[in-house]
């Protein structure tokens, strides 16, 4: 740790040569008009403490110019610049085997970085993606803070211990407000932006903004990007649209606890009425110019403990609803599956009925002309020949009109059951539309559908005998004509 350390300090002891620091996620820069020997022998030691630490050394540049001798004096007054890249020394400080570990030389910087992030972007490489565990070190901090995924720690204390909390995932806040942006790709991460520890030992107002606006964005139906301004809007008793923030906003303690008790309420079961209800509140209360955090600092106590004491009784309305819902559902079902019943009655029916009908032609055509040489004459006839084929064309025909209308009818019987389970679909949930209404429909509409594959194969073999019956018969004949 020594050799770390070493680094560390001598890498702030630059930073306090000059006042021209610049401080990204990833990389330092640090750069003066006028090179001297102090900050040289700042630079030497920072390339001894990256040699011991067996860690890439920064590159500095003199005028422009690189790989210079740093005990040339005449380069005393020049222009300088180090570039350090951070991540070699981040992975040192790692506090979690799976994780992004981050550094930051100053509170300050560490302040300005966040203030221009926007927790709504998908991150780009290399920019850290705060929806995986992601571990801040600052340099001169004096306690940490964080939440389960964020940590922002010294540089030398250990992991904290965290107990994890109820917050929803991210495609758990997606699967229920709507992002809408034409300019970038939004998320909500409320896990990765939440702050539930170290709150009260810290002033870091523009990480608690963010955590508050992240947090926030979990309670609408709609979060906008318009020209990169955010808008959200309540959709409750009225449909209320107001911006996220305004510039320089703060956000209270008090206000950022009562946003963590308020998302892990309303995701903790039947999140869609939990929202409802909770937004029904703020949105009566939303005035002309509110933001949407200065809408839960005034009035999210209100609104969640209202949402709690009508939970109850909506759920009992919404119980007696749902089995009014179910039982009007469960007979347009049983119609539609007494539908596809009576089509597989049908084709059994049309088939045995074409069935006899053959049968009944070759009974009357053959059974008074045993005879031999009758038998014979009249399967040599082209008037029977003639007519087997119109016969069988009819067969044909009447297996082709059947198979077409059921088939049609049986898609268009589903896709009106669809689109009515859709529009009538209020209580029931997607599950309960797949497991106790289109699943049986599917299974009676597979039945239907063996029935067409069954009838269409019996007809094929009845039009193939009905056109070649004397020359089936007489192959049955032959063996006894011998």
């Amino acid at each position: 740790m020594t050799a770390l350390s070493n680094l560390l300090l001598a890498i702030e002891a630059l930073t306090h040569l000059t006042d021209a620091v610049t401080e990204e996620s990833r990389r330092l820069t640090i750069e003066g008009n006028a090179l001297n020997r102090n900050i040289c022998q700042s630079i030497t030691s920072i390339f001894d403490a990256s040699d011991a630490l067996s860690i890439p050394a920064p590159t500095v540049l003199i005028s422009g110019e690189s790989n210079v001798d740093l005990l040339d004096s005449s380069y005393d007054g020049e222009p300088w610049r180090v570039i350090l890249g951070k991540t070699p020394i981040a992975e040192k400080l790692k506090a979690r085997k799976y994780e992004d570990t981050l550094l930051f030389f100053s509170e300050n910087r560490f302040y300005q970085w966040i203030e221009s992030l926007d927790p709504f972007v998908t991150p780009s490489i290399p920019e850290p993606d705060f929806s995986n565990p992601t571990t801040i070190r600052i340099f001169g901090l004096q306690a940490g803070f964080g939440g389960e995924l964020l940590w922002v720690l010294t540089i030398n204390s250990a992991a904290p211990e965290i107990i994890p909390t109820n917050l929803p995932t991210t495609s758990n806040v997606h699967s229920l407000i709507h992002i809408n942006a034409a300019d970038k790709s939004l998320r909500v991460c409320p896990k990765g932006f939440a702050i539930t520890w170290g709150v009260q030992n810290n002033i870091a107002t523009s990480v608690f903004r963010m955590n508050a606006l992240v947090l926030s964005s979990c309670l609408v139906q709609e979060l906008k990007r318009i020209d990169g301004n955010y808008e959200v809007t309540l959709s409750g008793t009225k449909r209320v649209s107001l911006p996220l923030f305004k510039s320089g906003q703060s956000v209270s303690i008090a206000t950022l606890n009562k946003l963590l008790e308020a998302i892990c309420w309303v995701y903790e079961e039947r999140p869609e009425t939990r929202l409802k209800l909770v937004m029904d509140r703020l949105s009566i209360d939303s005035q002309a110019g509110d933001t949407l955090l200065s809408c839960m600092d005034s009035y999210l106590e209100a609104a969640l403990q209202q949402a709690r004491d009508s939970y109850a009784f909506v759920i009992l309305e919404r119980k007696d609803a749902y089995h009014k819902e179910m039982r009007e559902l469960m007979k347009d079902m049983k119609s539609q599956a007494d539908l596809y019943a009576g089509k597989v009655r049908e084709l059994v029916s049309s088939l045995t009925r074409d069935i006899l009908g053959v049968l009944v032609f070759i009974g009357f055509s053959f059974i008074g002309k045993f005879d031999q040489k009758n038998l014979l004459t009249t399967l040599e006839s082209n008037e029977l020949s003639l007519f087997l084929k119109f016969l069988a064309c009819y067969l044909a025909l009447s297996c082709a009109l059947q198979i077409v209308t059921h088939w049609r009818d049986s898609n268009l019987g589903y896709r009106e059951s669809e689109k009515w389970l859709n529009v009538l679909q209020n209580y029931t949930s997607r599950q309960d539309k797949e497991d106790n209404f289109l699943g049986l429909l599917k299974k009676r509409r597979s039945t239907l559908h063996a029935a067409m594959l069954f009838t269409c194969v019996f007809y094929v073999l009845l039009v193939f005998t009905t056109w070649n019956l004397p020359c089936i018969v007489n192959f049955l004949l032959h063996p006894f004509n011998h």
